[in-house]
């Protein structure tokens, strides 16, 4: 005990007992205090750590080891894979992470017409992926002496002197011509009609040569010598509810390809023969 006195500086001839208590509270405290900072250093090296490890990873990202290898090209129809690369100008090389031209690629495929939307995205270990959603050719309207090919919300993609093999729409008459936009038409209502009735035509796996719009009776042109004619209202329901297509199955079945189809507003259908 005297020892113990002597270490903190206290006379060995006085009695410290009334102080004994206080010194191991003392003593607790300090422990205590210890375990705190120890606890505290050990918290602060983890999330150095981790830190340094999200630093490191970001800087390993900017290696080569996660260059851009290969290019894949996802959703495309009208276009081949090679010439949706060339017109995103999307090259490898790139970082596959940190990749700045991400937008830049969406921006130049959505400046074409044929280009509805385009998104850029990574996938492990080194290929970038370029996804589109293509406008596809669906009706055709002459004007002058070209060919406007339209897409099934009247986007014009393109112009062309060939006739192309695609609905040929009549009685439009149009106004306004801008590739990549809709085109404009001095009767809107009768645009919206040719659109919805081609677009019909098109998920009822059915083809038009021609759809004439030029009267209040539309004539639906399947051969040049096979005819339906009708309301829009007639056409669009006996399409959108399957009858013609089961009309003309039969008419085909019989070799019947010369004629006119006809409807009424009750539902009935009704054919007469070309002579």
């Amino acid at each position: 005990m005297d020892e113990e006195k002597k270490e903190y500086g206290l006379d060995p001839k006085e009695d410290y007992s009334e102080i004994d208590e206080i010194t191991a509270r003392i003593r607790a405290r300090k422990a205590a205090q210890i375990k705190k900072q120890q606890a505290a250093r050990t918290r602060s090296k983890i999330v150095l750590g981790v830190i340094v490890a999200v630093i490191a990873l970001f800087v390993f990202s900017l290696t080569s080891f996660f260059d851009v290898d290969s290019i894949e090209v996802r959703g495309n129809s009208y276009f081949t894979s090679e010439e949706i690369i060339n017109m995103g100008h999307a090259v490898p090389g790139k970082n596959i992470i940190y990749h700045p031209d991400k937008r830049n690629i969406c921006n130049y495929l959505e400046e074409s017409p044929y280009i509805k939307k385009a998104k850029v995205s990574r996938h492990f270990p080194s290929t970038l992926v370029i996804t589109v959603d293509e406008r596809q050719q669906l009706g055709a309207i002459k004007y002058d002496n070209k060919y406007l090919i339209l897409d099934d919300e009247g986007i014009l993609l393109r112009k062309t002197k060939t006739l192309p093999k695609l609905t040929l729409i009549d009685g439009l008459v149009v106004q306004k011509i801008e590739l990549g936009e809709q085109i404009g038409v001095k009767d809107e209502e009768l645009f919206e009609q040719t659109m919805d009735i081609l677009t019909k035509m098109r998920d009822n796996d059915l083809y038009f040569v021609e759809l004439d719009m030029t009267d209040m009776y539309i004539l639906a042109y399947i051969y040049d010598s096979l005819v339906c004619k009708g309301t829009y209202k007639q056409i669009s329901t006996t399409i959108e509810n399957d009858r013609l297509h089961k009309v003309l199955d039969e008419l085909f079945d019989d070799n019947i390809k010369r004629g006119t189809i006809t409807f009424s507003d009750e539902g009935y259908i009704s054919y007469v023969p070309t002579i």
